[in-house]
């Protein structure tokens, strides 16, 4: 046991914590990334592996959407144009591929963009690219095809009631076209959709836009009709004029800012609201009067983004928690929310950009993600301690996830300097062996660290005497440009390895967050070796400090508070 004097304090360090978002970040700079809290300890996020390359999805470029579909029992997935049929089996241990099928069964007529995706009990699938409708059903001939609705121009789609229902963002039903409607098909028939007032219902609480039509989880026969700012509550009562009608005695008063956001799952609906008055917060309802999950930290930082619209989100279950995950693409920005502890994390890429994964869908005990970067297709997990993906000269990569955690402040109500003499913490080790990976083939650069590229309009790089080098294909190399055209990358013939070894990083800022100092490495320990206490030494002078720790490894890390040992 370490000897301290009566001089020493002791406060807790609270490595278990969420991201917290004070007005300014000298109210609170917490941060969580790829982290989050189960039972008092902070415990990995999920990561992903590739269960179906892009390959064999033509190559594809951006995932569009994705759904397990209960009654085909396959998965439907959009890539780029492509609409596919999707079978896979998985070992439950190793998590590798017994069996996969992939069966293009149609065409979209846009290849970028979200496409929303439903199904119907006959069965039969509803597709709409915010442009089209377009339906597959096995008993027709042929089995996919273009759904023709000149009266309107659909959106977001859902199935309730036997009714495939469809916001319509302009409908010439109405002189000049409505921008607040919704329509109902024909029942357990998406390839008709009646242009009669029977078969359409207005958003009529407020003017406004329609965003999208929900199925309500848990609700029967009730549905949540969304604008850009005000929700309404409906129910079948299978009325012969229009089968649905409003609950005249409420409604909420917050829209929907991207229907893309919109997701629902057990008794829940949540989303990305806004109304006239207000600007973005994240909402849900279990059907009565819906509950704001954002503070006033999170309201201020969502009032900085540039485009907030542009956002996709999804809801799952993960190992007993409920998550609520939402990506802002053009703001660089994804999040978090576990419903079972009320608290917001952060998300990422392994270089801290936006998270990948933008629909989900559950099939054969295990979550799968398209994404709009890629073509490909990932299995989603918590047993996945790793982002797998390909590097530019296609091979399979493994790159480490960024687990940070920065803590709480610690100051003294006197604030009074003080001197840090040690801080520690309790972690699971011995469990994640080392690991030496392949990281594929080194870029040849240029003294000032550009890449060294085949031809296009740019500097020939030459020898001493002048004459220009040339690849095997009679190509001149050249040095980068910013504007590139039509070139690759050259690379080394020797592959790269890299050592990993599980372990963690600490930085220290005594300006309350505003920087941090440089990074001492605990190397945790191998297979078999259970030493679970890191402690660092001489952290140094502070009236406000701050210690944000870095996760590094391919496995899993599991840890708890701490303590920091102060004296004056």
């Amino acid at each position: 046991m370490i000897a301290r004097g009566q001089n020493f304090k002791q406060f807790a360090l609270n490595i278990v914590g969420s991201s917290k978002f004070g007005r300014y970040p000298k109210i609170n700079i917490e941060k969580t990334y790829n982290m989050f809290e189960s039972d008092h300890f902070l415990v990995p996020y999920a990561g992903y592996k590739i269960a179906i390359n892009a390959s064999s999805f033509k190559g594809g470029d951006q995932g569009r959407g994705i759904y397990a579909s209960v009654k085909l029992g396959k998965i439907v997935v959009v890539i780029d144009s492509t609409v596919y049929l999707v079978t896979l089996q998985v070992d439950p241990f190793t998590q590798n591929s017994e069996f996969q099928q992939v069966i293009p069964i149609g065409t979209l007529q846009t290849s970028s963009g979200v496409v929303y995706i439903t199904e119907n009990n006959k069965p039969q699938i509803l597709i709409s690219d915010n442009t089209a409708l377009y339906i597959y059903d096995p008993t027709l001939s042929p089995t996919f095809q273009l759904i023709s609705t000149p009266e309107f121009i659909p959106g977001y789609v859902t199935f309730h009631d036997t009714y495939f229902i469809c916001a319509a963002k302009s409908d010439s039903f109405y002189t000049p076209s409505a921008t607040n409607t919704w329509r109902l098909s024909g029942q357990n028939d998406g390839t008709t959709w009646p242009n009669v007032a029977q078969n359409i219902g207005l958003l009529q609480t407020k003017s406004d836009n329609i965003q999208a039509v929900v199925r309500f989880p848990s609700k029967g026969n009730m549905i949540f009709v969304m604008g850009e700012t005000v929700t309404e509550s409906w129910f079948d009562t299978g009325a012969q004029l229009f089968p649905y009608q409003r609950n005249n005695q409420f409604n909420v008063d917050y829209g929907c800012l991207s229907a893309a956001t919109v997701a629902y799952m057990d008794e829940i609906v949540v989303w990305l609201g806004a109304n006239e008055k207000s600007g973005p917060i994240i909402l849900y309802s279990d059907g009565g009067m819906p509950e704001k999950i954002t503070t006033d930290g999170i309201d201020y930082l969502f009032s900085q983004l540039n485009d907030p619209a542009d956002s996709q989100a999804f809801l799952y279950r993960q190992d007993g928690h409920l998550f609520y995950h939402i990506n802002f693409y053009t703001d660089n920005l994804s999040l978090f929310y576990d419903f079972n502890t009320g608290k917001f994390y952060h998300a990422s890429d392994q270089n801290l950009n936006y998270f990948i994964a933008a629909q989900l869908a559950y099939f054969n005990n295990q979550y799968y993600f398209v994404s709009k970067n890629t073509g490909n297709l990932y299995a989603f997990d918590t047993i996945f301690t790793m982002y797998e993906d390909f590097d530019v000269n296609k091979n399979i990569i493994e790159n480490e996830i960024p687990r940070i955690r920065s803590c709480a402040n610690v100051r003294l109500p006197s604030q009074e300097y003080f001197i840090a003499n040690d801080v520690g913490f309790t972690i699971e080790t011995g469990v994640t062996n080392y690991q030496t990976q392949n990281i594929g083939y080194p870029f040849l650069v240029t003294q000032d660290n550009k890449y060294i590229i085949t031809q296009g309009s740019f500097v020939n790089i030459a020898t001493q005497d002048n004459n220009p080098l040339i690849t095997q294909d009679n190509k001149f190399i050249v040095d980068q440009n910013l504007n590139i055209n039509d070139f690759s990358m050259l690379i080394s013939n020797n592959q790269q390895t890299l050592d990993i070894t599980p372990a963690v990083d600490l930085s220290i800022s005594t300006d309350g967050g505003y920087s941090f100092g440089n990074e001492f490495r605990y190397v945790l320990n191998g297979i078999g070796k259970t030493k679970n206490r890191l402690m660092w030494w001489q952290a140094g002078i502070a009236n406000d400090l701050i210690c944000q720790f870095k996760f590094w490894g391919i496995g899993r890390f599991v840890a708890t508070d701490g303590i920091l040992n102060i004296r004056q």
